[in-house]
């Protein structure tokens, strides 16, 4: 009878593994984009996933620099709304999430909004850094995610202007409106 070399057997064992274990088939991707907002101003940030797959829980350290951001609160976001989540945002510098959802979470979209009060002075920002992200699928199997963190600037002004700035501007063209017709 003829022995397999072990090297083979090592491969051999790696290549099976990994088609069996959802951890080596997994493409799930973990972000947060690069933003921006004036000071004073208060911003919910996505924390996004790409190519959830029957995501069962989520545990999340952010970290933040506390001199430019407070971190203010943490709600569900679009793929979260069955998700049981507790967080915290009372250590600065830090955003601790858990999240479990007994239905899986799947596809891509925000998963959890976290709000930040923009306390830095105009042109200072803050890198978003996940310090800890553990995934597990509803088997209880870990998933090992690729991990994207981004950026939060101060900038003189709020790039989308806001809802009051709207408002506001829509007031002004009701007014003008009403002057040019009489």
């Amino acid at each position: 009878m003829r022995q397999m070399n072990p090297m083979k057997m090592l491969l051999f064992g790696a290549a099976l593994l990994c088609f069996i274990s959802p951890a080596c088939a997994a493409s799930l991707t973990v972000s947060i984009a690069d933003a921006g907002a004036a000071p004073g101003n208060t911003v919910m940030i996505p924390i996004k996933l790409q190519g959830a797959d029957n995501i069962g829980s989520m545990d999340i350290v952010l970290a933040y620099d506390s001199s430019v951001l407070q971190a203010t609160g943490v709600e569900a976001g679009d793929l979260g709304k069955n998700a049981f989540i507790e967080s915290g945002t009372k250590t600065p510098g830090k955003v601790v999430i858990a999240l479990a959802d007994a239905s899986g979470i799947n596809g891509d979209g925000s998963v959890v909004l976290v709000s930040f009060l923009m306390k830095g002075e105009a042109g200072s920002s803050s890198p978003l850094t996940f310090e800890e992200v553990s995934v597990h699928n509803l088997d209880l199997v870990e998933v090992l995610p690729t991990v994207r963190g981004g950026s939060l600037a101060v900038s003189e002004t709020s790039p989308a202007g806001g809802y009051a700035d709207s408002c506001l501007l829509l007031l002004a063209v009701l007014g003008l409106a009403t002057f040019v017709t009489r």
